[in-house]
C-alpha cells in the first residue's frame, strides 16, 4: 500500500512539474554533494536477535533541479549516486559484515519555500522539502572479519550455485534491486552572485523496501555465513549544491541565459 502511494505521488509531482509551469519560468540547476550517516532497520523483531546493526557513513555526487510552481511551492528534481553501507555484527559467531552498496537515486519532492530576510547578495530563504525517493541498487562488496582473517567479497545477485568453491563472492537472490523511500528535510537558499545561489539540506530518509524479499539471505561460502536482507535504511544526510538560475524562456530562444557581473 506504502509502495502505491509514493508510486501515485511521484506521478503527480512529475505531471504538475511539466504541464503547469508559469511563462518565462526561471529554475535553479546545478551540481550537488553530500555525506550520508546510515543504519539498516530490521523488517522481523526475530532477526534483531542474531544481528546488531552498526552505523555507517556513505556519501552522494549528482545533480539538482528547482523549478518554482506556485509563489512559495517549488518542484524539486535530483539525481545522484550515493555510496551507502550496512554493518552487520552476527552475535552468535562474532563476525562483522561490513558491506558497501552503490546506489542510483531519484528524489521527486515538494519544496515550500519561506523568506529569510535580505543578504547583500540577493534574498535569502529557507525550506521544506517533502517527497518519495526511487533507487537502483547497482553493485556492492565489502568484508567479513572475527577473529580470524578477513575475507573480501563481492555481491553477485543470483542463486548461490550448488557445489560452489569461490569464496570471494556473496550471492543474494529474490533482491529488490529498485526501491522506495520517503525523504523530508530542511534547508536554506543563501545567493552568492546574482543567479548563483547555494543549497543546504539536511534530511531524513525513510526506506520502504527492505533490500531483499521475505526470506531473503546472503550467501558467502565460508563457514556457512549467511545474514537476513529484511533490512531497509534510515538515513540522515547534509548536502550542499551550488546552482545557476537559467530562464526557460531565453534558452528556447537560443539566448545566453547567464548574466555577467560588471567590473568594477
Amino acid at each position: 500500500m506504502i509502495r502505491h502511494i509514493l508510486i501515485f505521488l511521484a506521478i503527480f509531482l512529475f505531471v504538475t512539474h511539466v504541464y503547469s509551469q508559469p511563462k518565462g519560468v526561471k529554475y535553479n540547476i546545478g551540481p550537488k554533494i553530500g555525506v550520508n550517516l546510515y543504519k539498516s532497520r530490521f523488517n522481523f523483531k526475530e532477526d534483531e536477535k542474531w544481528f546488531d546493526q552498526k552505523t555507517r557513513i556513505g556519501f552522494q555526487l549528482g545533480a539538482t533541479l528547482d523549478m518554482p510552481l506556485k509563489e512559495m511551492i517549488h518542484f524539486v528534481g535530483e539525481f545522484y549516486y550515493s555510496h551507502k553501507g550496512k554493518k552487520t555484527l552476527i552475535t552468535d559467531s562474532g563476525l562483522t559484515n561490513d558491506a558497501r552498496y552503490q546506489f542510483l537515486e531519484l528524489p521527486v519532492l515538494l519544496r515550500f519555500s519561506f523568506n529569510g530576510g535580505k543578504v547583500s547578495s540577493g534574498d535569502f530563504k529557507w525550506h521544506l522539502d517533502l517527497g518519495p525517493s526511487i533507487s537502483y541498487w547497482l553493485s556492492g562488496k565489502g568484508s567479513l572479519y572475527g577473529n580470524g582473517p578477513t575475507s573480501e567479497y563481492e555481491i553477485i545477485f543470483s542463486e548461490t550455485p550448488p557445489n560452489v568453491s569461490d569464496f570471494n563472492k556473496m550471492y543474494i537472490s529474490n533482491v529488490n534491486r529498485f526501491q522506495w523511500g520517503l525523504i523530508a528535510g530542511v534547508g536554506i537558499n543563501y545567493p552568492i552572485y546574482r543567479h548563483q545561489v547555494v543549497y543546504v539540506d539536511l534530511r531524513i530518509g525513510f526506506g520502504g523496501t527492505n533490500l531483499g524479499q521475505h526470506d531473503t539471505v546472503a550467501n558467502l561460502n565460508i563457514i556457512g555465513f549467511a545474514e537476513s536482507m529484511s533490512a531497509r535504511f534510515l538515513e540522515f544526510s547534509l548536502s550542499a549544491a551550488y546552482t545557476f538560475e537559467v530562464d526557460w524562456i531565453q534558452t528556447k530562444r537560443g539566448k545566453s541565459t547567464v548574466t555577467k557581473r560588471k567590473k568594477s
